[in-house]
């Protein structure tokens, strides 16, 4: 758990926020609560090219340095749980532990090359994490993990977040490549596949409340 809690901090701290608009009042008329103004387009952040949402992604991939931190602190708690034959010196642990970081580098780095830059450039989404205008913890609890599934697109229209769903079917998948399996962690196949893709989402929605609360916490 506290590799999943930094691993998703980090991935949002190096992702881009959309500002937060402008809070609704909550007034209420006798007979029912004033509707909720949609957005207004001058509270919408500009949309961002394709060109520019594949350099984003590549930018916080490769020239952040939180990516490099994680994975060597997820490839360091991944060792902990290892069971190593008796004839592995602190040399071959140390290499071992090189070659798990270069893995969960590989795949971190997969999910945010397709899932925040390519695949939102094809569906023309916005990568952006929007916060929530709602005051309210449990409102803004709910708007950090619902935009695990639906995201905004590049006209401000609500609709599923498929650049999330292919971005981890497509690391989760691909990871198959280069991950190897030791005698109890099996991390090659069907099973492996599907538990990388729900840890994506697990990871995605800390990494957005964090996002949504971060910037209240490091005001004050």
């Amino acid at each position: 758990m506290p590799a999943l809690l930094l691993s998703a901090a980090a991935s949002a701290s190096a992702q881009e926020v959309t500002p937060k608009p402008p809070e609704v009042a909550q007034t209420q008329t006798a007979q029912r609560p004033a509707p909720q103004p949609s957005p207004t387009p001058q509270n919408r952040p500009a949309p961002l090219t394709g060109e520019q949402k594949v350099k984003r992604a590549f930018r916080s991939a490769f020239l952040s340095p939180a990516p490099y931190a994680v994975a060597a602190f997820n490839a360091g708690v991944t060792q902990l749980g290892e069971d190593y034959p008796p004839h592995k010196d602190t040399d071959d642990k140390l290499a071992d532990w090189g070659s798990r970081t270069a893995r969960v580098f590989a795949t971190g780095t997969t999910y945010r090359v397709f899932g925040n830059g390519f695949y939102p450039a094809l569906f023309k989404q916005d990568p952006r994490y929007e916060r929530s205008p709602k005051k309210g913890f449990g409102n803004r609890l709910g708007h950090a993990v619902s935009r695990l599934f639906v995201t905004r697109d590049d006209d401000w229209n609500l609709e599923p977040n498929y650049s999330r769903f292919a971005g981890a079917a497509t690391s989760s998948a691909l990871a198959n490549v280069w991950e190897r399996s030791t005698p109890k962690h099996d991390r090659i196949g069907a099973d492996a596949t599907l538990r990388r893709f729900g840890m994506t989402f697990l990871s995605g929605a800390v990494g957005n409340i964090f996002r949504e609360f971060a910037p209240d916490i490091f005001r004050r």
